[in-house]
């Protein structure tokens, strides 16, 4: 009986041992159960961390980037690595939101520059219009006077037009087929605005530009001009300076207005130069686009645009022609200006007498001698002084209907007023092809390939 107890007893004692260790064993996996959970929780947490961070980057960061078609910033740095499934649906939403934003941008793009085209189109058919009308017509002064302001509003609203298509990335078509004078360039600019009596322009007459950079030019000053005119007193002029330095030509424009803070010159500066482009989306909810055409224009054909404070009080633009795009304009009244005259035959000398001399006070009737072929190229600058420069002659027909060219009694001031209603059209006919197109036969733009008339310019008028 007492052996039996002793085993029942050791019997028990193991059990109480293996209960026991079973026990310490079910412990210690609870206790690795709960730390694993443990992590499992800290790890769950920074992923959600982690997750909201970089979607709140997304949101804050990265989509902007997309809406405006910046470049994506990419994802934010995390202490702890992003969910490779997540950050893959994050690229995936914001490259096709970017699809989206571009697919939208271009299809607005393509209409405005349709539209405007449209309207250029039809500012160009009411110049052709009232210029059938004025021919029709040309003893009408009235009218006359009334198809002037026709064609000026219309030659306004095609340059809207234009400034609309060089904002959506479109560019004139039209070339110019001759060199211009810059003084020129800016009275063609100054044609293309609405206070265009208030341009007074001086400077070197004899320094042109190439033909390929005439109409672009033209288009930049008119928006300066159009901006000048716009922010100085309606009883001042804005006066235009050009002149020749020595990497180029440059060309000044001054208002006299309030004028810019400093930050306000800083921003304008940086769209006037090229260096920030502006596209329709940028100007604002009332449009200002005179800074973000000439920027875009600087920036594709190489001026250099300033802008500072001007000593009228308000802005002066300066605008830099590289000397590459620049030509020279023979000065009017030079011989090279005048066709050259055939002088009638001389009578045959008599017998025994050799051809007389030309006596005092008579014009030698020898004709004039052509100019040497090689000054039709002279480089650009020469050593010596600033006037010293030259560039590759051209003709100027600005001067070519001269006082001294009119018959004796059409030679006279005040003929003006004494003009026949026949004259009175001519005269309107030249202000109407002047004002359009090139001022010389055969320097006008062409046809452009956005279909606009070859009777009128492809620029187009726009809001400083």
């Amino acid at each position: 009986m007492l052996t039996l107890l002793v085993r029942l007893r050791r019997q028990h004692r193991a059990a109480d041992a293996d209960a026991a260790r079973h026990l310490r064993e079910a412990a210690e996996q609870a206790d690795r159960t709960a730390l694993r959970d443990t992590e499992w929780r800290r790890r769950a947490q920074q992923q959600s961390d982690l997750v909201q961070a970089e979607v709140e980057h997304a949101v804050g960061q990265r989509l902007p980037a997309a809406l405006a078609g910046r470049e994506d910033p990419g994802p934010s740095n995390g202490t702890w690595p992003l969910d490779e499934s997540v950050a893959r649906l994050l690229d995936r939403l914001l490259g096709e939101v970017r699809e989206a934003v571009e697919y939208r941008e271009e299809s607005q793009r393509l209409a405005l520059v349709e539209l405007a085209s449209r309207v250029q189109t039809s500012a160009h058919r009411i110049q052709a219009a009232v210029t059938g009308l004025a021919d029709r017509y040309p003893g009408d002064a009235e009218l006359l006077e009334s198809t002037m302001r026709v064609d000026h509003a219309a030659t306004q609203q095609a340059r809207h037009a234009q400034s609309l298509k060089v904002l959506c990335g479109e560019w004139p078509g039209q070339q110019w087929q001759k060199p211009l004078a810059l003084v020129d360039v800016v009275r063609a600019a100054s044609g293309r605005i609405v206070a265009f009596t208030r341009v007074e322009v001086s400077g070197d007459p004899d320094v042109g530009i190439a033909a390929p950079v005439v109409e672009p030019l033209i288009h930049l000053l008119a928006e300066l001009l159009a901006n000048a005119t716009e922010y100085s007193p309606p009883s001042t002029a804005v006066p235009v300076t050009v002149r020749t330095v020595q990497r180029g030509a440059v060309i000044e424009v001054d208002d006299g207005g309030l004028g810019l803070d400093e930050y306000r010159l800083a921003e304008a500066r940086e769209v006037a130069s090229g260096r920030r482009l502006l596209g329709v989306g940028d100007v604002g909810e009332i449009p200002q686009t005179g800074f973000a055409v000439v920027g875009r224009f600087a920036r594709r054909h190489g001026f250099r645009v300033d802008l500072g404070p001007s000593p009228y009080g308000g802005v002066r633009g300066v605008v830099l022609i590289p000397s590459h795009v620049l030509e020279a304009i023979d000065p009017p009244g030079s011989p090279a200006d005048r066709p050259a005259s055939v002088p009638p035959p001389a009578p045959a000398p008599e017998a025994g007498h050799p051809p007389s001399a030309t006596l005092p006070g008579q014009t030698s009737q020898s004709p004039a001698v052509p100019a040497d072929p090689a000054q039709q190229a002279i480089p650009l600058y020469e050593q010596g002084g600033e006037r010293t420069r030259r560039l590759p002659r051209r003709r100027s027909r600005r001067d070519e209907y001269r006082p001294s060219d009119l018959p004796p009694d059409e030679n006279r001031t005040g003929s003006m007023s004494r003009a026949t209603p026949e004259e009175a059209g001519d005269w309107m006919e030249q202000f109407f092809e002047g004002g359009r197109s090139a001022p010389e036969p055969g320097a006008g733009p062409q046809d452009g390939a956005d279909g606009s008339s070859p009777h009128t310019p492809d620029s187009a008028e726009g809001q400083a």
